[in-house]
């Protein structure tokens, strides 16, 4: 019972938060901090917030880091973290099947770095990938699967743009 107690506050804590982000972002009042950060603190800090949920699900977490990318950045990596774990989240809550992959790239294109998130979950269906970064949307398996509240790719997308970055789907 403790442990579903835990578990129920963590996701209405969950919801609580992006709940404020939205509001945060529509207003603009969401604060950018910006300063020096190490990215390999960044991927294992990810990592190791992911890594449980994946494990739970018998997912195999891939981190596959050029070594080309530079190691130190200027930005705010808490609005990063919060943009890789948001779709990360969705990546393994929306893979139902067991020994399936969710793999993180970094990659140096140029002048840019590139990160990319590639899974074997069920994947969007085209109708709703116009969608998809709008806020509250869920799809049919969101609503199917009760996990949902629709924030985290459109707080991924939102917050995206506020550091002058863009998200593909």
């Amino acid at each position: 019972y403790a442990k579903d107690i835990k578990d129920s506050a963590n996701s209405l804590l969950s919801i609580i938060n992006e709940i404020l982000d939205s509001s945060k972002i529509e207003s603009g009042k969401m604060e950018i901090i910006n300063a020096n950060y190490d990215i390999s603190s960044v991927f294992n800090d990810i990592y190791n917030m992911i890594s449980v949920r994946a494990k739970e699900k018998e997912l195999d977490l891939i981190f596959d880091i050029s070594p080309s990318i530079p190691n130190e950045y200027f930005g705010d990596d808490k609005r990063i973290k919060q943009v890789l774990l948001n779709i990360l989240t969705n990546a393994v809550k929306y893979t139902f099947e067991k020994n399936k992959k969710l793999v993180v790239r970094a990659e140096q294109y140029e002048s840019t770095t590139v990160l990319t998130l590639q899974d074997e979950g069920i994947g969007i269906p085209k109708s709703d990938l116009s969608r998809v970064t709008k806020a509250f949307f869920t799809g049919e398996n969101g609503r199917k699967t009760g996990e949902s509240t629709g924030m985290g790719l459109y707080l991924a997308k939102e917050i995206c743009e506020k550091l002058g970055h863009e998200l593909n789907i």
